[in-house]
């Protein structure tokens, strides 16, 4: 490895986190892509860490508190999984927005019911909606408990 690469693939590096935060795996992908050699990855990659300019845990932290009231907590769970996020990070966020997943459980409910009351529906119609908000990725247990099932 160069210099001059590596040089090239620090700039790389702080011009994709300017554009977007990211995971840690994210940007080794990104910068693996753009055709730097493993080294001059891993010297931009500890260059950025050095500066705090990435960090899987306040990435999830954000992204949690970003998408609570619109995602439930397994679909975001799901989603920081596909970025390579560690499992413990994502715990720690997800207990962070625990109250969350109500408000987004009530959100994608007046989104399915379209004005609707809970109370006006019928045994059936309560069914059809649990099963769909369980589609969405939402818990039984918190489904039951917010539409009295």
């Amino acid at each position: 490895m160069d210099e001059e690469e590596l040089l090239r693939a620090k700039k790389k590096a702080m011009s994709l986190l300017n554009y977007n935060d990211r995971t840690e795996w994210e940007l080794m992908d990104r910068l693996s892509g753009a055709g730097f050699s493993e080294e001059a990855v891993n010297g931009a990659m500890e260059y950025v860490k050095s500066f705090h300019y990435i960090d899987d845990e306040r990435y999830a932290m954000r992204f949690a508190s970003i998408y609570c009231q619109s995602r439930s907590q397994k679909r975001i769970w799901q989603d920081l999984t596909k970025k390579h996020v560690p499992e413990k990070y994502i715990s720690i966020a997800l207990e962070s927005v625990e109250d969350g997943e109500i408000k987004a459980l009530e959100k994608e409910t007046r989104k399915i019911l379209k004005g609707r009351e809970i109370e006006g529906l019928s045994y059936e119609e309560k069914q059809k909606t649990a099963a769909k908000l369980y589609r969405k990725g939402f818990g039984t247990g918190s489904i039951r408990k917010y539409m009295g099932l």
